[in-house]
């Protein structure tokens, strides 16, 4: 799921489907969750997803970004 120029990339709904049964037979989760907290497999839509993109933020020296 790593493109070569050291990228993340969205795998596609085939290779989704297999990661999620995968994960399913050894209980591992994927980082995504349901509206009850818990494990779920790789959103159908996620190659549709863009980032959120807000005005830039300034920091103070020293100031951490989160």
């Amino acid at each position: 799921m790593t493109d070569l120029t050291g990228g993340s990339a969205i795998p596609d709904p085939a290779e989704r489907a297999a990661l999620n049964a995968a994960l399913q037979a050894n209980g591992t989760e994927t980082g995504f969750w349901d509206d009850q907290g818990r494990p779920a497999p790789w959103p159908d839509d996620i190659d549709q997803w863009r980032p959120e993109t807000g005005g830039h933020t300034t920091h103070q020296p020293g100031e951490q970004p989160f």
